[in-house]
C-alpha cells in the first residue's frame, strides 16, 4: 500500500462518502477507485454482448443445442 498526501475538495468527498455509504476518506477513495475498474470492465462485457464478440449467441447451431 502506498501511503500519500491529497489535496481533496471535501464537499465532494462527503458526497462521494454519503453516495457510497464509507465512514473514512481512505475507505471513500478505495471505494470510488474499485467502481471505475468495474464500470470499465462492466463496458468492457457491455461492449461484447453487443457486437458478440466472442459469444455463441449468434451461432445457430450452438443455439439449437443449448435449448435441449
Amino acid at each position: 500500500m502506498h501511503k500519500t498526501a491529497l489535496r481533496i475538495d471535501e464537499d465532494l468527498l462527503a458526497q462521494a462518502r454519503a453516495v457510497l455509504g464509507t465512514k473514512t476518506a481512505t475507505e471513500t477513495i478505495h471505494t470510488a477507485l474499485a467502481e471505475v475498474v468495474d464500470r470499465q470492465g462492466r463496458a468492457r462485457l457491455f461492449e461484447r454482448l453487443r457486437s458478440l464478440e466472442g459469444i455463441d449467441l449468434a451461432d445457430y447451431a450452438v443455439m439449437r443445442e443449448a435449448w435441449r
